[in-house]
């Protein structure tokens, strides 16, 4: 949340007077703060706990600049793979779009999109990596694990990216190894095959690196958004002979919006007059039907907010000013530029501005805004100028509150 209050200083001198209940489930933690200047630009953070892959190679992980969670998935075969038989560990590695809605405004909604970037895993083996190839004894488990397979698990196959570095990754059972790749937008396959018949094989989990980034961040409202995107691991992802114990992995976001609103205001007073000044009263003596007074401000934000207004001295509705022992009324309005409107799409122009922000509760751009001007409009009404007394200044203190939590 941000909220900008603007203290304004207005005088008149008269002269004269913003889970699912299943094991494959992902609770996703993530925020996103949009840059006010250049809001669509905006990434998402994750801040769910890493788990899997990462854990027990951080070092790796972190010269690649990536993350996992682990889905207690398994993909096996209990009867044999064959030699050369291909595995094409196929990931979804587009991006997929899903929506997800705001907790607290009903009806307002965002699209994420999502995509697989990085898969790995730990597999076991149905006997030894050296007994499966034959070599001799002695060796490190990782020579044997990089002899039974086209290419070694360590590595991976083009387009993808190895992340493990070398040797690591073999357990010293002899039956299990963990691997890691990175998979770049728009790739089918990572595969690999044997070199020799494996008696039976299990990927005992699902580790993945994904990427979350909103489709128009610059429209998203300051709170909590949540959805879901499910993938079907026996279509999204393929891995050949390996069959799934679950048909389905689900990521569920939660995604706090911390929008900033950023307002500039020309001035921090304004002085209402008559309109075209002073004169008629003092060489005519004619008391003017009404004062008033504009003031420009700009938006220099993407996020929506509202508008809200406190005083010094609180009036019905509004402010109001005074001269010490007497006290008037001034409307206020605010006309924002295109494509600002408000929540029902309709234009805001002279709308007024009261006392808990009606009809200002959801102001948002419809296109790209302009960084024209905007106008805050004061006025006090005839009825209430001809009951000003002569010879006296008026005062006071207004608030405008810009808030992007809304």
């Amino acid at each position: 949340m941000n909220k900008l209050i603007n203290r304004l200083v207005l005088g008149s001198a008269l002269c004269g007077f913003a889970s699912l209940a299943n094991a494959a489930v992902l609770e996703v933690q993530a925020e996103i703060r949009p840059d006010p200047i250049n809001p669509g630009s905006a990434e998402i953070v994750n801040n769910t706990p890493v788990t899997g892959y990462c854990t027990e190679f951080p070092s790796n992980c972190s010269s690649k600049g990536i993350r996992s969670n682990s889905f207690p998935i398994e993909f096996s075969r209990s009867g044999l793979i064959p030699k050369d038989q291909v595995i094409p560990f196929a990931f979804p590695a587009t991006w997929r779009t899903f929506t997800v809605s705001h907790s607290s405004i009903p009806g307002e909604t965002a699209e994420i999109q999502i995509r697989i970037a990085g898969a790995g895993t730990r597999y076991r083996l149905g006997t030894t990596a050296q007994q499966i190839t034959g070599m001799p004894a002695g060796r490190p488990p990782f020579d044997y694990h990089a002899y039974l397979w086209n290419p070694s698990w360590a590595e991976a196959t083009a387009p993808c990216q190895t992340v493990n570095q070398t040797s690591q990754g073999a357990y010293g059972n002899g039956v299990e190894f963990t691997a890691f790749w990175l998979i770049p937008e728009n790739v089918t396959t990572c595969q690999r095959s044997p070199d020799f018949d494996i008696p039976g094989m299990t990927m005992q989990r699902l580790d993945v690196h994904y990427e979350l980034r909103a489709v128009r961040p610059e429209q998203l409202i300051s709170g909590n958004y949540q959805g879901s995107y499910t993938y079907s691991t026996s279509g999204d992802f393929d891995m050949g002979v390996l069959t799934p114990n679950d048909g389905a992995m689900t990521f569920n976001l939660n995604l706090a919006v911390k929008q900033d609103v950023n307002v500039k205001m020309s001035a921090d007073s304004v002085a209402l007059a008559p309109k075209g000044g002073w004169m008629e009263w003092i060489t005519h003596g004619r008391r003017p039907e009404k004062i008033l007074g504009d003031l420009r401000f700009f938006i220099l934000t993407s996020s929506p907010f509202k508008m809200d207004l406190s005083c010094s001295q609180l009036g019905v509705g509004t402010c109001l000013i005074s001269n010490g022992t007497h006290d008037v009324p001034v409307d206020i309005s605010v006309s924002l530029p295109s494509p600002w409107v408000d929540d029902a799409g309709q234009p805001v122009v002279r709308r007024p501005l009261t006392i808990g922000g009606a009809g200002l509760e959801h102001l948002k751009p419809i296109g790209l805004p302009t960084r024209q001007p905007s106008l805050l409009h004061f006025e006090v009404p005839p009825d209430s100028v001809a009951t000003m007394h002569d010879d006296s200044s008026y005062r006071g203190t207004v608030n405008i509150t810009f808030d992007s939590d809304i």
